[in-house]
C-alpha cells in the first residue's frame, strides 16, 4: 500500500553500507535518499592515508571498533574522508551508538570543506553526500540536538543539489515532496517529472515509489501492469541487503499478478532496462 511507503519514507532512520550507504531497516533514508554514491577509489584520492586504508579494510570486514579508532585519529588530522565514514557509523549505529547528532556533526564538517570547483572527483562526491545527509536531517529535524525539521529549507537544499549534480537521491526527495507538499506546495506532476528524473538513472527508492503509484492509483491512473514494470526494475537495481523492504514489495506483487500481467510487466521493463541501462548509473 502506498501509505505504507510513504510512512517509510518518512520514518527517522537510515541506510547505506559506507561503500554504498543504503543499509537494511534504515527506515527514512531507506528511500530518501538512498545513496548514489560509491567510495572514493584508494588509489585516486592523494589524502588516503594507510590508516585509512587499514580503517575502510576493518570496516568492510566488520571490526567497527578497530574501524572507529583509526576513522578517530585521522579525523583528528582534518581527513574529509574519516569525517564521512564517522558521519556513517554515527547514523548507522555502527561500532557506537547511533547519534543523529554526532552523525550531523561530522557531515557539517565535510560539507564546510565543499568546493564547487574540486577537481577530484570522489572528493567532490564525498562533499555532496554529505549535503545530502545535511538535508535528510534538516527534513525531519533532530530533536535530541534542537534541529528543528524545517522541510522548507530542506527543499531548497535538495533543489541545489539536483540542480547541481542531478543527483537521483535529491531527485527523489524533490518528487516525494511535491506529492505530499511537504515543504514546498503540492505539485503531482512536478513531482512525478523528479521521480521520472531520478528513475532514468535507475534509483530504486524512486522506480519502487512510482510502482506505488501505479498500484494503488496515486496522482496517476491505476496500473498494475505499470506499477510491476516499475517494481521489476527497481529490484534490478536494488541491494538485497540494504533494500530488503523493495525486495519484499516486488515480491508481494508477483504473487498478486497473473502470469500475462507478469509477462507484460518482464517485456515493458526489457525496453525500459535497453534505454536506461543500470550499468550507465554506476562507476
Amino acid at each position: 500500500m502506498l501509505f505504507v511507503l510513504l510512512a517509510l519514507c518518512l520514518t527517522v532512520n537510515t541506510s547505506t553500507a559506507a561503500d554504498d550507504d543504503r543499509e537494511e531497516g534504515a527506515g527514512f533514508f531507506h528511500y530518501l535518499p538512498a545513496p548514489d554514491i560509491r567510495l572514493p577509489k584508494l588509489d585516486i584520492i592523494p589524502f588516503w592515508t594507510d590508516d585509512l586504508k587499514k580503517a575502510r579494510k576493518a570496516y568492510n570486514k566488520g571490526d567497527f571498533g578497530r574501524a572507529l579508532k583509526l576513522f578517530r585519529r585521522q579525523s583528528e588530522d582534518g581527513n574529509a574522508v574519516a569525517d564521512w565514514y564517522l558521519g556513517h557509523m554515527y547514523r548507522l549505529g555502527r561500532g557506537v551508538s547511533p547519534d543523529p547528532a554526532v552523525a550531523y556533526s561530522y557531515y557539517q564538517r565535510v560539507s564546510e570543506n565543499y568546493d564547487p570547483d574540486e577537481q577530484d572527483g570522489m572528493r567532490l562526491r564525498i562533499m555532496v553526500d554529505s549535503q545530502l545527509r545535511l538535508a535528510d536531517y534538516t527534513r525531519v529535524g533532530i530533536p535530541t540536538a534542537g534541529l528543528k525539521a524545517d522541510p522548507a529549507r530542506a527543499a531548497r537544499m535538495y533543489l541545489r543539489i539536483a540542480a547541481t549534480y542531478g543527483h537521483p537521491a535529491a531527485q527523489l526527495a524533490l518528487g516525494q515532496m511535491n506529492i505530499l507538499g511537504q515543504g514546498v506546495k503540492k505539485n503531482p506532476q512536478q513531482g512525478l517529472k523528479w521521480l521520472t528524473a531520478a528513475a532514468r538513472k535507475r534509483h530504486p527508492g524512486a522506480q519502487a515509489y512510482l510502482g506505488e503509484l501505479y498500484w494503488n492509483g496515486t496522482v496517476v491512473q491505476k496500473d498494475h501492469t505499470r506499477a510491476l514494470m516499475w517494481y521489476i526494475l527497481a529490484s534490478q537495481t536494488a541491494r538485497p541487503a540494504e533494500d530488503r523492504d523493495i525486495i519484499d514489495r516486488y515480491q508481494e506483487m508477483l504473487w498478486s499478478s497473473d502470469e500475462d500481467m507478469r509477462l507484460e510487466a518482464e517485456a515493458r521493463a526489457r525496453v525500459y532496462a535497453d534505454q536506461y541501462p543500470a550499468s550507465l548509473n554506476k562507476d
